[in-house]
């Protein structure tokens, strides 16, 4: 069996390491749980009879094959380069980080270096297989178009000084992924993902505040020379942070599972 480390204890890691055992309970156990809230990592640790640690060191000490991260942009910039120092392969939630190029490319030499993997997730979407087929064939016009309740943009650095209308639907931004994911660090993964899978230089967000919903959606649509996509998700929003969705930690469990069976789906 595999040992997997959980980095960050919020409400993603919540989910993901009470429904892991259930899922991929064969192939994998959790052997640490690190977050900044040690009583956190404590409670959780001992759900999931694994150990907290206090500082990622103490996380890789004990050699873990896999690190989920569900921590944030800061953590994955700030600790990446080290987990897969330590030779463990890193799954990705906040792949935001990875808009940074430079960044994103010195991982990936070091991934190299190591003979590790960097994972990123589909999180609130799917389709990343059918993403990827649009990079291989070449300039890609990519748009991505998120609705979600108004309490979803409040407190994020782009709606400071702004308001968000608790009445009334309203177009919150509408610009390029870059910009998208400095204004909204939570709130913009899929966009960045997608950006990522499709190779789209330039690729387009509009995000969406409606008021009454209960439900988050992502239309992604994709075109080049020769294929025409439109992909729709519909998904719940994480009901302890409606920034992002439900179905994210979810898609860890179904990524770890794909890796572990002698049958996998592209």
């Amino acid at each position: 069996m595999k040992k997997l480390a959980v980095l960050g204890c919020g409400a993603q890691s919540q989910i993901f390491c009470l429904n892991a055992p259930k899922h991929l309970g064969n192939d994998y156990f959790v052997t640490s749980v690190c977050a900044k809230n040690h009583e956190h990592a404590v409670e959780l640790a001992n759900r999931v009879g694994g150990r907290a640690a206090y500082t990622v060191d103490d996380m890789l000490e004990l050699a873990p094959d896999i690190v989920v991260e569900f921590a944030g942009i800061e953590a994955v910039e700030t600790y990446a380069e080290e987990i897969l120092e330590a030779g463990a392969d890193l799954i990705i939630s906040s792949v935001g980080a990875l808009d940074d190029e430079k960044f994103r490319d010195h991982l990936v030499r070091v991934a190299r270096q190591y003979e590790r993997k960097i994972y990123i997730t589909s999180g609130a979407i799917g389709g990343m297989d059918l993403m990827e087929t649009y990079a291989v064939v070449g300039n890609p016009k990519v748009q991505i178009e998120s609705i979600k309740p108004p309490e979803s943009y409040i407190g994020t650095p782009y709606m400071e000084g702004k308001t968000v209308s608790e009445t009334e639907e309203q177009l919150i931004f509408d610009g390029n992924v870059h910009d998208a994911i400095r204004g909204f660090p939570r709130n913009v993964n899929v966009s960045v993902a997608t950006a990522l899978a499709t190779d789209a230089k330039d690729a387009k967000v509009r995000l969406i505040s409606k008021p009454g919903i209960t439900e988050v959606s992502h239309r992604i649509t994709l075109s080049n020379d020769i294929m025409h996509s439109e992909l729709f998700f519909v998904s719940q929003p994480d009901p302890e942070n409606k920034k992002n969705s439900k179905s994210a930690a979810y898609s860890v469990i179904a990524l770890l599972k794909n890796l572990a069976s002698p049958l996998t789906f592209f």
